[in-house]
């Protein structure tokens, strides 16, 4: 029953993230922040929200790994979708035709997951390790680094004054019609207000499926004895991940390319601060000293990935693999190993 639980679930998740998409768009199109701030932090955000809800429901029942194996593997998954949607849009490799803005999100995704993985190695040693009530003094640090990531992105936007993409105007003023001037004044207020609605009841939505995704795949775990790692890195991380897919494939049909990217990589620097989250609501001590050194392998997996990413909006080649880009062909490659070896050492 538990599969059926869990089947049922992902499928919310994927229709609440997909509308959720939706409606982020709706908020770029019909307010200032625009689709460089919603798409790499807005919309990055709200589709992580699954990962959020589950990471953290799986710590209140004491299955840490299963919440951190649902973050690093996550990431991991987040950066196939770039080459998931690489051969969707085909016209080459994706990161050629990006903007090379998208390298200070990736670059900051690599900072925080390094420095989580420094915490899981040198927890047990207690180097650099207290805690304030029981919360880790690592989260504290992981805390600040996403507040300084979030302050430096939006500054960046502020400074080069450019969005992800240009917004067409999607109401004519017509001089010879008064009726269609009003409703040219009131229709972006109730599409706006409609979309902060929806914002709210799907985003419900999503923690409500997160949370009954952890609880049946801690049975899933406990019954197959592939262990909650291997479990939350592999399951829980796919279809938490679903949303990010949907939004990307979305936002690639329409030619919004940079969209699609930014959503992938800012989920990416968003889901390193669940682990805080994660500390908070686990009661046990430091989490950092209970989790298995199992994650080190997709946490690092998901920064040389991330770091492939950056080489290819540097170099940006237009040379192509099966109609993949090369850096997309090099993060499958690297998926699907991280996968092999995860599966190798949780048997």
């Amino acid at each position: 029953m538990e599969y059926v639980w869990f089947a049922f679930s992902a499928l919310l998740v994927i229709l609440a993230g997909n509308r959720l998409t939706g409606y982020g768009d709706t908020l770029a199109v019909h307010t200032k922040l625009g689709h460089g701030l919603v798409g790499g932090i807005l919309i990055a955000g709200v589709t992580s929200l699954p990962e959020l809800a589950s990471s953290i429901s799986a710590a209140a029942i004491g299955a840490p790994d299963i919440a951190f194996g649902n973050v690093y593997g996550s990431n991991a998954f987040n950066l196939m979708i770039l080459a998931i949607v690489d051969l969707l849009q085909g016209k080459g490799s994706l990161l050629q035709i990006v903007r090379d803005s998208h390298i200070l999100t990736a670059m900051f995704g690599i900072l925080l997951t390094g420095f989580s993985v420094l915490a899981i190695w040198m927890t047990p040693y207690g180097i650099l390790q207290f805690t304030v009530g029981w919360v880790s003094s690592n989260s504290l640090i992981l805390l600040a680094l996403y507040i300084f990531s979030v302050f430096i992105m939006i500054r960046y936007e502020e400074k080069t004054k450019t969005q992800l993409e240009t917004d067409p105007d999607q109401f004519v003023m017509d001089e010879e019609s008064p009726e269609l001037e009003m409703q040219t004044i009131h229709m972006p207020q109730a599409i706006l207000k409609r979309a902060i609605i929806g914002f709210v009841v799907t985003g419900g939505v999503i923690v409500i499926a997160g949370i009954m995704l952890a609880l049946n795949a801690d049975i899933i775990a406990r019954n197959t004895g592939l262990g909650q790692t291997f479990v939350g890195t592999m399951l829980v991380a796919g279809a938490t991940s679903l949303p990010e897919l949907v939004a990307a494939i979305a936002a690639i049909r329409i030619g919004a390319y940079d969209m699609a990217v930014g959503n992938v990589l800012g989920s990416n620097v968003f889901n390193i601060l669940i682990l805080v989250a994660t500390d908070v609501a686990y009661s046990g001590g430091s989490v950092y000293q209970v989790v298995s050194t199992q994650h080190l392998i997709t946490a690092i997996t998901a920064m040389i990935l991330s770091s492939i990413a950056v080489i290819g909006l540097f170099y940006r080649s237009k040379r192509t693999i099966l109609m993949l880009g090369w850096d997309s062909v090099a993060i499958l490659i690297g998926y699907v190993t991280m996968m092999y070896a995860l599966f190798k050492t949780s048997i």
